[in-house]
């Protein structure tokens, strides 16, 4: 009798250690296959066609984690602007020998990272459509793309005799721009939203490509001599290449596919290629005879 009741308890706790090995490893599956973040899924404002629904949970996760990769990228650019160009090397400024450029560049990311920290603090709220802080956040970005478009326009003018008031114009242009479509984003913010906002990064990707290609254009026609103690020719003609192809390729990231995770940073890959050109463009001559003296733009 006593052999065969503690067979039975023996029997007993075998079954209850097998249950307990079998839940746990049920909740590891079960933890295993529950991810926040889903790399290729898709958002909008439609609820019905797209993967991440509104006002849940997992849509604030991933558009927060997009958002702070965005983030990160333009964290790494001003921290290469400030500390290596600007502190190590003394490039960026006025003047000779300086790249001006690139200070307008480190102004435009500043305001980008200030952008991607309001979107970070409404998508940790789960208040996507905020008006505070969405309406900020875009005030923001829409600077940030107005001193990168306004740091590349100087390529339209580099022959020009009137190139410095050329190019002030057009930066009053983009900051007047995009200033409009801030204010015309908050009085419309209850029925759209960002949907004013929207077509300004595509355009703003657009027009720097258009600038980078005619660049080349002009480098390969002859018309903008390039600095051999900056780069030869063709290393900037291939460079070009490199970037046009490389905005191109976040335009059909950020246009078609609709997966926050190739959007926001492929976005930020924009404002990298703003950085890159204007390190070589921010050091040519682009000579214009003034006052008998030959002077380099924005010098």
């Amino acid at each position: 009798l006593v052999v065969d009741i503690s067979c039975r308890q023996k029997r007993l706790r075998n079954r209850r250690s097998c249950s307990c090995t079998a839940t746990l490893s049920s909740r590891k599956e079960t933890i295993r296959m529950a991810t926040y973040i889903g790399l290729f899924e898709t958002a909008s404002d439609d609820d019905v066609s797209y993967d991440l629904k509104l006002g849940s949970d997992r849509r604030a996760i991933n558009f927060m984690a997009s958002h702070f990769g965005f983030f990160m990228i333009n964290a790494l650019n001003v921290s290469y602007l400030l500390f290596i160009e600007g502190y190590a090397l003394r490039n960026i400024g006025r003047g000779a020998g300086k790249n001006f450029l690139h200070l307008l560049c480190l102004i435009g990311c500043f305001f980008q990272m200030c952008s991607c920290i309001t979107s970070m603090t409404r998508y940790n709220m789960n208040d996507e459509f905020s008006s505070f802080w969405a309406n900020g956040g875009t005030i923001f970005s829409n600077m940030g793309f107005a001193f990168c478009n306004i740091s590349v326009s100087v390529v339209w003018f580099a022959n020009s005799d009137n190139r410095k008031r050329n190019w002030l114009m057009t930066a009053i242009f983009f900051i007047v721009a995009h200033n409009v479509n801030s204010v015309a984003l908050y009085k419309s913010w209850d029925d759209k939203h960002f949907v004013p906002f929207r077509p300004v990064v595509a355009a703003s990707a657009v027009y720097q490509t258009i600038a980078i290609g005619f660049t080349l254009y002009s480098i390969n026609k002859g018309s903008i001599s390039v600095k051999p103690s900056v780069a030869s020719k063709d290393q900037f003609a291939r460079l070009c290449q490199v970037l046009i192809a490389i905005n191109i390729l976040a335009l059909a990231c950020t246009g078609l596919l609709h997966m926050p995770m190739f959007t926001y940073p492929e976005t930020g890959w924009i404002y990298v290629t703003c950085v890159v050109f204007c390190k070589l463009l921010g050091q040519m001559d682009f000579a214009a005879l003034i006052g008998g003296e030959t002077s380099p733009l924005l010098g």
